[in-house]
């Protein structure tokens, strides 16, 4: 069944570094924005909160600087987030289903409004077709950017393109190995990049031509497509690039999991963050979006650290963020 809620609001495709750099705004996301940060309070959080877990939220490494969070709609039905991107004010969300297991993990992708946390619209599960193939499900969910051209959803072993409005599919390519979807990045130049998670081991990102794929017929993606590869971090789960506290610009990385929060740094330093932290997005000089799966009612039962859904970092004094006080 495809669960498809009515628009409430038309967000057009220009925003952050999850849109293009091309497209970029210096407009903040949040249009009444706190004075001053954190740690915020498990009342300030916008929109509905969970019917689970604990009323408040858990102290963690850097939270001076965690300045906004909004929970999301799709928490009390199992929603546990992975990717992220904002349009102009708008927050465009990807995740899987807790009830599932493995490879039944089906695809939840919500859009939410920042300044209040309502719904805009929700598809599940997201189902289409690549190529000739028959119809096929999506899994997991695990990066989302945003661009003049949709949103893009990447999973494991397949890229969607969807309509910003409906998140009807437009088209959906297959992922080839060694390349895989775990997460997804804007490049410097507007390069898509493809992000493969490896718990223990460093991966590769692999950056794409937008124009050459789409205007390819090919209906694969793989190694041989790339314009190059680089490597990441173990345990890589999201990535931004951008300039950060006066840093980079470079490419940042989530390094967390559901208990324990790292961002390492284009300068190779690993700092404190947000528990569950898995994609991000830049927007302005200092702002940065950040999804985190820990407040999730599956890893509620599980006992990590309840965070927001979505949380709003003040970057501008990260050369002074202290390094992780968490192993992973």
């Amino acid at each position: 069944m495809v669960l498809l809620l009515p628009l409430l609001l038309v967000a057009a495709c220009t925003s952050d570094s999850s849109s293009r750099p091309s497209s970029a705004s210096s407009a903040s996301a949040d249009p009444d924005p706190v004075d001053g940060c954190g740690p915020v309070a498990y009342a300030d959080v916008r929109g509905r909160a969970p019917s689970y877990g604990a009323p408040q939220l858990d102290r963690f490494g850097n939270d001076h600087a965690l300045c906004a969070g909004v929970w999301l709609p799709g928490l009390d039905r199992w929603l546990v987030p992975q990717g992220m991107a904002i349009a102009d004010g708008t927050a465009y969300v990807a995740g899987f289903d807790g009830t599932q297991v493995g490879s039944r993990r089906l695809c939840t992708v919500e859009s939410v409004s920042l300044r209040t946390g309502r719904l805009v619209a929700q598809r599940y599960p997201l189902t289409g077709q690549v190529g000739p193939r028959e119809p096929t499900e999506c899994r997991h969910g695990g990066g989302v950017l945003v661009d003049e051209h949709g949103v893009w959803v990447a999973e494991t072993q397949r890229l969607w393109l969807l309509d910003p409005g409906t998140l009807a599919p437009l088209r959906v390519w297959a992922i080839d190995e060694p390349v895989r979807g775990s997460f997804a990045v804007w490049g410097r130049h507007g390069e898509l990049g493809l992000g493969r998670f490896r718990p223990a081991n460093p991966a590769r990102l692999w950056w794409y031509d937008v124009d050459a794929l789409l205007t390819s017929s090919s209906y694969e993606i793989g190694a041989g497509d790339a314009v190059r590869a680089v490597p990441v971090p173990a345990g890589a789960q999201g990535a931004v690039w951008g300039e950060l506290g006066g840093i980079g610009p470079g490419l940042w990385v989530a390094t967390s999991n559901a208990s324990c929060g790292v961002l390492v740094g284009p300068d190779g330093r690993s700092r404190a963050f947000l528990p569950g932290a898995e994609s991000m997005a830049l927007v302005g000089d200092d702002e940065l979006w950040v999804v985190s799966e820990s407040g999730s009612r599956l890893y509620q039962k599980k006992g990590r650290p309840m965070t927001p859904s979505l949380a709003r970092f003040d970057t501008s004094d990260l050369k002074a963020w202290a390094a992780p006080g968490c192993g992973l």
